[in-house]
């Protein structure tokens, strides 16, 4: 018994020693560049640790606005201490991520392990009663999915941690009744962490507090008064949400708000009435159109091509990949097949949460979207523990050799997908996908610096995607000095007001534009302006020319007058 304890512990540990160091190899150098969206955590976490403020100016802000889309803020904050440390680097940015994304992994054995699952029987029971959760907690630690987003600045990660952790308190609360209050604080936590967890959560927690009445009854006060505190902590972001910058979020990312809907939807009514067919009312009635977007959104996420093929946007996964591994395919669904036939109330809230963690997103756009449904995360990979374990219980009392057969196939199929994973994603996604993890902004800032001091003005293109931010961010530039500038104008991608120091922010491809000879202009390979030569290029990993430096100074004419620095 106490060699099987220790085997357990010693299981355990290798796995997060595994996942710490598949969140934490190159963190800094692959993928390639920061995209915009951690550019802006990154500088936000900067200012606050400089100077208290966020680049707009406002005090220890509880949203950051950041591109008008109004960023929840525990990501931001936990950014701050990394950047003290570690300084202003892509490293100390997607540090947070990191570090919880391998926390998960360790978090999801006590999660599994909590819903009590047991599928063998007589002697084999104790012996075996480990493999689900060790299973779960390792799968999660080679996860594809969960590698993607543990290695990048994405808030959605940090949501998952804290709703795992939370989910965890509630089921241990039978040892410790206080559990019912740390997991609420944690449910709060996630819920300010990304916009998603505010529908998830609440969801989850009926569910929840429904499969486990029982229990919930014989620790009332300490639930009650956690879900008291919860509700307290969560209550400023629910009148954030209802107010009109919250409302500014929720339209930019909605599906509902599509003009071309509801054009189309006008069109086929108004044909209808031409041709005086009843019922058009009903037939394109709005509502209904929404109800069937919705629903469209919703089913699109359990699409197999959503898991295991390359639907999802190039930046979300590695290039011949899916969000899983293919051979997780059949384990998976037979997985869901053994979950059903336990009858656990346990296994029953984790099918609910795999039922509910679209809900949020499929009210948005460019569906199915990995990021906003994250929260998928960890039951698919429990799923997956439970079809392996099943598997081996169906082999057991075969054959000498089928055992050990099953062993070998398993092991050569995981190290073997791991393996060609590991291969893509570090090889070939800093290729294949640069441009889609925007690179070539930290270049541009860099040979800007080099030639900037024979120009007096630097105008950037706002086609570079959010220019301004890499700049801040790339310069080190002193967030105090630029709040004395103004701060930040606006973060909407047609902003044009943007400036700071000797760089302005805004398209210079206008009819009645005049070309200064003072003036560095940058923008992509077709926005030369006439009277202006490439005086640098800015190439992708491909050597594909993806941004270039213009002045009225030709290559050829700098190096000619011996200006410095020389110009390959």
């Amino acid at each position: 018994m106490l060699k099987s304890i220790k085997k357990k512990w010693l299981f355990l540990f290798l796995i997060v020693i595994v996942a710490t160091l598949l969140r934490f190899y190159k963190l800094g150098e692959v993928p390639s560049s920061l995209n915009a969206d951690e550019v802006a955590i990154g500088y936000n976490a900067y200012s606050i640790l400089k100077t208290g403020r966020d680049e707009y100016n406002r005090l220890l802000p509880y949203q950051f606005q950041s591109f008008d889309d109004y960023k929840l803020p525990v990501y931001v904050y936990l950014t701050v201490p990394s950047i003290a440390v570690f300084g202003l680097h892509d490293f100390s940015v997607r540090f947070p991520s990191a570090v919880f994304g391998t926390l998960t992994v360790l978090v999801v054995y006590f999660l599994v392990k909590g819903l009590r699952l047991k599928i063998f029987y007589q002697d084999r029971e104790e012996k075996y009663h480990e493999m689900i959760p060790i299973l779960s907690s390792f799968l999660l630690a080679i996860s594809p999915w969960h590698l993607q987003f543990s290695r990048s600045a994405y808030e959605a990660n940090i949501a998952v941690f804290f709703a795992v952790f939370g989910t965890a308190c509630f089921l241990y609360s039978y040892r410790n009744k206080w559990l019912y209050s740390i997991g609420f604080i944690f449910f709060s936590l996630s819920v300010w962490s990304y916009h998603s967890s505010r529908i998830f959560v609440p969801l989850f927690i009926c569910a929840y507090s429904v499969a486990y009445i029982r229990e919930i009854l014989k620790s009332k006060l300490q639930y009650f008064l956690g879900a008291g505190l919860c509700l307290f902590l969560c209550f400023p972001l629910l009148l954030s949400s209802l107010s009109s910058t919250g409302l500014v979020r929720a339209r930019g990312v909605s599906a509902l708000d599509d003009p071309t809907l509801a054009s189309r939807n006008v069109s086929w009514r108004q044909t209808d009435i031409y041709s005086h067919i009843p019922f058009s009312n009903i037939f394109h009635n709005h509502r209904l159109v929404n109800v069937s977007i919705v629903l469209k959104g919703y089913l699109d996420h359990y699409s197999p091509n959503f898991f295991f093929s390359e639907m999802v946007q190039n930046k979300y996964h590695a290039p011949g990949m899916g969000l899983l591994y293919l051979w997780e395919l059949p384990i998976f669904l037979f997985g869901m097949y053994v979950g059903v036939g336990l009858r656990n109330k346990g296994m029953s809230l984790i099918f609910f949460w795999f039922l509910i963690a679209p809900i949020a997103a499929s009210v948005t756009h460019m569906l199915p979207h990995p990021v906003r449904t994250l929260i998928f995360l960890p039951t698919p990979q429990i799923f997956i523990a439970l079809g392996l374990a099943g598997i081996y219980r169906k082999i057991l009392g075969y054959h000498k050799y089928t055992e050990k057969i099953f062993i070998c196939s398993a092991v050569i199929a995981i190290f073997g997908s791991s393996m060609y994973y590991l291969h893509q994603y570090y090889i070939h996604l800093p290729i294949d996908y640069a441009l889609d993890w925007q690179y070539g902004h930290e270049q541009v800032v860099d040979k800007i610096s080099s030639v900037k001091s024979k120009f007096k003005k630097v105008v950037v293109s706002t086609t570079l995607d959010q220019p301004y931010i890499f700049f801040l961010y790339y310069l080190h530039y002193d967030p105090a000095t630029y709040l004395q500038f103004g701060g930040t104008k606006s973060g909407k991608f047609d902003e044009e007001r943007n400036a700071f120091d000797i760089y302005e922010f805004h398209s210079y491809m206008k009819a009645d534009e005049k070309v200064d000879p003072n003036t560095l202009y940058v923008g992509t390979p077709i926005e030369m302006l006439p009277g202006t030569y490439p005086l640098v290029d800015i190439k992708d990993p491909s050597g594909t020319v993806v941004y270039s430096l213009y002045s009225t100074i030709s290559k050829a004419e700098w190096n000619k007058r011996g200006m410095t620095p020389h110009l390959d």
